[in-house]
């Protein structure tokens, strides 16, 4: 199965959190494990690694996979009993939550074994951090091999000639518009939208004849990466030149905020917003619990990623749903979205105390025999990076569906790292600058703000300013962020940077 060149993934999941030895993690909601239950669970596990006579070891696991919280549990419980002297702690995080929480248990020297890098950090961030230690020693050849080339990148999982991180998944965009067919149905709405007039048209009469039940859109607009993902989306249709989430890449020199498609792009939302077409807790909730409003029928459309998949076809298996395209300007698409970059994920605390542990079982959770990767996978949770648990798995019909529409609409962006590889220490470097383009959207969605015109000007002023120092900070030419030849209607190919040098 060919796949399109890799990005960074900004993931928005959320679910339950626990307690770990030496800190509390925040309680996000169900599914929580009690102490009593998790006292059991270790006696019990204790007493099977006392009968197997060996010494019983706690491996430590943090993330964020909500969306595929249930099929690791199955897997960590056949795991344990596979592995009688092993118990695994798992907890998982919303994203928001995961920074905060990971960065205080590893300056208390007390991180989890195994753990994500944070959504935005990059891995020689990581390193001068000392959060992982190389993990080459303890993972083996075949597995090295049964992962698809195309997600071992350096900067991204290695560095040097050394494995520090595996990434969780090929990276597919996480854009993409679902559509409730029976509320489009019920509404009159006859024709899935294609354009930015269509989808405004679409969303008015759902609303209109929802009688303040039913609302065009829902978005989890208290998560301000899904706000920015879904604005840099809508402008990159429209042919801006605009990186994806968390990247940098400038236009004649300046941070493109305040361009045509991006000013469009605020327009359209604006127009929603004024149409009452926008539904009214929009501002005030997470990306998940938008989820649970589209799949309850309360909203024609959202625009999430493909982790939705498989808590709809557990929860809601009579959801009447499809995907589609990113709506373009009337006049046609001037562009694609941006096809994300490879992320790095999972990586060995450099202070584990059982790294070879901690690796047999990260093997394990990836490969094709485990069942966490092939159930992932046809659930349609996501595309592993493991090729042939695609071959044999990809069964959902939405997923290919999904896929099929991405991999349409998604575009190679440029990536100034593949110019010059100080890249990397100015993402370290760089401060974000505030307010971002997903709070300006946010308010926006909230009526707080009416001249976007003029916060879109000073966020690209201020970026410029402050991408420029950082890049005298750490000596790099701002000007490797610039590409001239860059066309938004095509990929950004190895021939376009040579062209460059």
């Amino acid at each position: 199965m060919k796949l399109k060149k890799a990005g960074a993934l900004s993931l928005a999941l959320v679910m339950t959190a626990h307690v770990l030895t030496g800190c509390a993690m925040p309680k996000t909601g169900g599914g929580e494990t009690t102490a009593a239950s998790k006292e059991e669970t270790a006696a019990q596990a204790e007493e099977a690694g006392e009968k197997a006579g060996k010494e019983q070891i706690t491996i430590r696991v943090v993330d964020w996979s909500d969306s595929s919280l249930k099929r690791r549990e199955e897997f960590n419980k056949k795991y344990m009993e596979e592995h009688p002297d092993i118990q695994i702690e798992y907890t998982m995080l919303t994203v928001d939550q995961f920074k905060n929480t990971i960065v205080t248990m590893i300056k208390s020297g007390d991180g989890p074994d195994l753990f994500p890098i944070p959504a935005g950090m990059t891995l020689s961030t990581a390193l001068k951090e000392e959060w992982y230690q190389p993990m080459d020693d303890y993972i083996t050849q075949e597995f090295k091999d049964s992962v698809d080339p195309a997600a071992v990148k350096e900067g991204i999982t290695i560095k040097g000639d050394q494995w520090y991180t595996i990434s969780e998944i090929m990276p597919v965009v996480n854009c993409l518009f679902f559509y409730n067919k029976d509320v489009l149905k019920n509404a009159g709405v006859n024709k899935v939208p294609e354009t930015y007039g269509e989808f405004i048209e679409a969303c008015k009469k759902i609303t209109e004849t929802g009688g303040g039940q039913v609302y065009g859109l829902v978005e989890g607009g208290k998560q301000l990466n899904r706000l920015d993902t879904l604005v840099r989306s809508f402008a990159a249709v429209g042919g801006g030149k605009i990186a994806p989430y968390s990247k940098v890449l400038t236009v004649d020199g300046k941070a493109p905020y305040d361009s045509e498609a991006v000013i469009s792009a605020m327009a359209l939302l604006e127009q929603l917003v004024a149409d009452g077409s926008v539904h009214p807790d929009t501002v005030n909730i997470s990306a998940p619990e938008a989820r649970e409003l589209f799949a309850q029928g309360q909203a024609g459309f959202i625009c999430q990623g493909m982790w939705c998949i498989p808590p709809w076809e557990q929860a809601y298996p009579d959801l009447n749903y499809g995907v589609m395209a990113v709506p373009v300007p009337d006049g046609g698409a001037k562009g694609g979205v941006q096809q994300v970059e490879l992320a790095p994920w999972m990586g060995i605390y450099k202070q584990s105390k059982h790294p070879k542990e901690a690796a047999e079982y990260l093997m394990a959770l990836f490969s094709e025999g485990g069942g966490y990767q092939s159930g992932c996978v046809s659930d349609g949770n996501y595309v592993s990076v493991i090729p042939s648990v695609n071959e044999k798995h990809m069964s959902n019909e939405v997923m290919k569906e999904y896929y099929e529409v991405a991999s349409a609409q998604a575009k190679d962006v440029p990536e100034a790292t593949a110019r010059d590889e100080k890249v990397y220490d100015f993402y370290t470097e760089v401060k974000d600058v505030q307010p971002s383009l997903g709070a300006i959207t946010q308010g926006v969605l909230a009526q707080s703000i009416t001249d976007y015109t003029a916060e879109l000007k000073q966020l690209s002023e201020r970026s410029t300013a402050e991408w420029k120092r950082a890049s005298q900070a750490i000596g790099l030419d701002f000007g490797v962020f610039d590409f001239p030849n860059w066309d938004p209607l095509k990929d950004y190919t190895e021939a376009d940077y040579k062209e460059l040098k």
